[in-house]
């Protein structure tokens, strides 16, 4: 009787505890679900009103379009840096925006991203709008973007970074020989690099060459927007550099690249002087997610003629993930979708991916051709990165728009098999033994080192798929095999040089291959409608609930990835399955 009390007892507990547990989580999900479908709401932007921008860590071009954890609620929205241009072009035309606050906290902004967020701030500068910016320490590519204010100003004992370009890569076959690990590699493409710092101790010459010609391209860019923004010398700067006389804040003062050594609140009575407010006053101040959200219904066209813009930009992998990757299931269902939507007149492709899985960029290849049959325009506007898997999807368009500092091209073909066995046989001293059915049944195992043959059949496959690619290219781009393959090699291209060679049509920004596509519709008056749909972090938490189980790695892969940002790359490497095209390097210019 006392056993029978004391497990009706533990049952009670635990069907009570089950029961609070339950009607909690329903509390939380109708409260989400009612705020998910309240209106924005409304800021009311008075006279004198600065527009306060800050900008830190990733920003994508897409909002929303990041990879968070689905219990991630800490913010609203993560303005993607489209929006914030529609923002700030609409404060230039606010009378009741006086200026605009610039603020940068270590932000991860590619070249294309800060450069046309530049051109927005300068705008805004030209219509009256001044730009303040005030800092502590500036990294180089903050400083890029600072470059474009009215006014910079850095507090005391802060400092300027200002050294020139770099790049430094881990080479890691001794570190694997010491482990008993052997990397095979398989490359078509003398410049596919891919697979080096696996197999070598340095870069190959060609992948020397082709990095040095990116690095220093893009350094020359780098200078010149400076040196225009700042009205310093391109030789000037680079001695600023070359000689590290940007030390401190004194010195950064001298040289000209900042304006003012105050602080915040010095900063503060500054721009209440140039916008005339009384220094006892408030500043009053609308943060650009608040005013974006206020501002954007009333911009918003009712025109029944669309153009779908597909923003593809992160790792190209196989699944139906979302947020700053492009999985191909989603892709191809949305462009599915804009096949049959009638409304729909034409499809720019917004490409900012290195690439990854061969099958998934395929997927998406062949479904861009079966919407291009339906007669609909397809444009590709090419960002930072459009290399390897990012080219792949890029080239079924009509026309193809890269940036300047576009890195495009890598097409090649890499294969990485490791071998073991010297780690499994020697060090682990684990021994095998096989019965096979058949003399090719067992080969390609990472347990034992390959045979002649085995080695052959993979230089044979890597060789097939690199044909296939440039064949499949060539046709896309309606050029010779010979064409394709002699700009092919795997090499990577700037934009310039890719529309030399024939693997883009155009130098041109987002905007520009919008009105080629409005214009090869035959339209005029239109409305944009963009791709992927990016679902809110509770929508993805419910559909894991009810789909597969809450996976405690993608919480802690999160919250690594706020300090090592390389977690999140490893882990879609991880998850990259069969053959890859990708453009191995991930640069960031800090």
């Amino acid at each position: 009787m006392k056993e029978f009390l004391k497990n009706t007892l533990a049952s009670c507990l635990g069907i009570t505890i089950a029961l609070i547990f339950f009607t909690f989580f329903i509390v939380i999900f109708f409260i989400a679900v009612f705020a998910s479908f309240s209106p924005d709401s409304t800021v009311k932007v008075r006279k004198d009103t600065v527009l306060k921008v800050e900008l830190s860590g990733v920003i994508p071009e897409l909002t929303n379009n990041v990879q968070t954890g689905s219990f991630n609620f800490s913010e609203r929205d993560k303005l993607g840096y489209r929006d914030m241009i529609t923002a700030i072009n609409n404060a230039a035309e606010d009378d009741n925006i006086s200026a605009i606050k610039l603020s940068l906290e270590w932000p991860a902004l590619n070249v294309t991203a800060a450069n046309e967020l530049m051109n927005s701030l300068k705008k805004a500068s030209d219509n009256g709008k001044p730009i303040f910016i005030h800092g502590t320490n500036f990294s180089q590519s903050a400083y890029y973007l600072a470059s474009i204010a009215d006014h910079i100003s850095l507090n005391r004992f802060g400092a300027v970074d200002f050294r020139g370009f770099g790049m430094m890569a881990a080479f890691l076959p001794d570190f694997f020989n010491k482990l008993g690990i052997e990397f095979y590699t398989y490359s078509a493409g003398a410049y596919k690099g891919a697979g080096e710092n696996f197999s070598r101790k340095n870069f190959s010459d060609e992948n020397r060459e082709q990095l040095q010609d990116v690095l220093f391209k893009t350094y020359d860019l780098f200078l010149a927007r400076i040196s225009e923004n700042r009205n310093i010398s391109e030789e000037r700067l680079k001695e600023i550099a070359n000689q590290l006389l940007s030390r401190d804040d004194l010195s950064a003062l001298e040289l000209g690249l900042v304006d003012a050594i105050e602080s915040k609140r010095e900063f503060e009575m500054r721009i209440k002087d140039a916008i005339g407010v009384d220094r006892d006053s408030d500043l009053r101040t609308v943060s650009i997610g608040d005013y974006f959200r206020s501002t954007r219904s009333s911009s918003r066209s009712r025109d029944s003629d669309q153009i779908a813009v597909i923003y593809a930009e992160g790792m190209i992998l196989d699944g139906n993930d979302q947020g700053g990757i492009i999985t191909d299931q989603p892709y191809v269902n949305a462009i599915s979708k804009i096949a049959e939507n009638d409304n729909i007149n034409a499809v720019v492709l917004r490409v900012n991916s290195g690439g990854g899985s061969v099958i998934a960029s395929d997927n998406i290849f062949r479904a861009l051709e079966k919407l291009k049959e339906t007669g609909k325009p397809l444009v590709v506007s090419m960002g930072d990165v459009a290399a390897s898997g990012g080219y792949y999807i890029s080239a079924p368009a009509d026309v193809i728009f890269a940036e300047p500092q576009t890195i495009t091209g890598s097409i090649g073909v890499v294969f990485m098999i490791p071998n073991t066995s010297e780690l499994m046989q020697e060090k682990l001293a684990l021994h095998f033994d096989s019965i096979a059915t058949g003399p090719n049944a067992l080969r390609f195992l990472p347990t034992h080192e390959f045979t002649d043959f085995e080695h052959k059949y993979y230089e044979d496959a890597v060789e097939s798929v690199y044909h296939r690619f440039v064949q499949l290219m060539a046709d896309s781009r309606n050029m010779t095999y010979d064409q394709i393959h002699q700009v092919a090699q795997g090499r990577i291209w700037m934009g310039e040089d890719a529309l030399a060679s024939g693997l883009v049509d155009n130098i041109g920004s987002l905007q520009d291959a919008i009105e080629m596509a409005a214009s090869l519709a035959e339209i005029e008056d239109y409305r944009i409608r963009t791709y992927p749909q990016i679902k809110d972090p509770f929508t993805r938490l419910i559909e894991e609930l009810m789909g597969e189980s809450v996976s405690l790695e993608k919480v802690a892969l999160e919250r690594l990835s706020k300090t090592f940002g390389d977690f999140t790359h490893i882990q879609n490497i991880h998850r990259l399955k069969g053959q890859q095209a990708i453009f191995p390097y991930s640069i960031m210019y800090n």
